[in-house]
């Protein structure tokens, strides 16, 4: 049996750092619920995420882009600068992340079975790296068992990238197993592949366009750690 996780909202909350950044830089300059400004930043996000994986827009500018449309969706019109100082901020606090108890119950449960971990990711290897090292996600994950986009060639929900991990650890699709927050991405990327998912939906998003249907949907860590139990002692 094989588990494979998503990063970015699987194995920690992405609220963490960009909380730790708007208190640091906006929070008494304009008057926006954190947590709304958030959901709606990840939207503009998406939009722009295929540009960076193929090298026409930068990170940075990706994060100008994010920062700039999300204010001005709540009435702010924000510079280039204001925009660009909230992005080396918040990926400041990425490189200072931290996994919860409950997080850690879960990788230590599977660990403790004997069941093989990895990673699957999307997004710039240098900098998923830097959030993975600053969580200390080495003490479950190998290098060799770390699978970012970039570095793979493909980018999640292309199947392709999916295969590329089965042959690079001679995995059994009918025995894997994918965590991830992500409806189109990991939902559907890993279903397509013939992957048992958990769908670990932090934000509670619309399940009902679902057409690779998970095994479980989960809501928070104690859910998932509740599954994670369920299907160990299943083996």
């Amino acid at each position: 049996m094989n588990i494979i996780f998503d990063v970015d909202e699987t194995l920690y909350d992405m609220t963490q750092p960009f909380e730790r950044a708007f208190k640091e830089l906006w929070q008494d300059k304009y008057n926006i619920d954190m947590y709304e400004l958030y959901t709606v930043s990840r939207i503009h996000s998406d939009r722009v995420f295929d540009q960076v994986m193929a090298g026409t827009m930068t990170v940075d500018d990706a994060g100008i882009y994010r920062m700039q449309n999300a204010m001005k969706d709540f009435g702010y019109d924000i510079t280039e600068e204001e925009a660009l100082k909230f992005q080396h901020v918040y990926r400041r606090h990425q490189q200072h992340l931290d996994i919860s108890e409950t997080m850690e119950k879960i990788l230590n449960l599977i660990k403790e079975h004997g069941i093989s971990l990895a990673i699957l990711t999307n997004g710039d290897t240098d900098h998923q790296m830097e959030k993975i090292r600053g969580m200390g996600l080495e003490r479950w994950f190998s290098d060799d068992r770390i699978f970012v986009s970039d570095a793979v060639g493909y980018f999640k929900p292309d199947v392709r990238t999916f295969r590329a991990v089965e042959d690079a650890l001679k995995l059994n699709r009918e025995e894997t197993w994918y965590i991830g927050d992500s409806i189109e991405n990991d939902v559907e990327g890993a279903g397509a592949a013939g992957w048992h998912v958990i769908l670990f939906n932090r934000r509670h998003n619309d399940t009902s366009v679902i057409q690779h249907k998970p095994d479980y949907i989960v809501e928070n860590e104690e859910e998932l750690l509740d599954v994670v139990k369920k299907v160990v002692c299943d083996l």
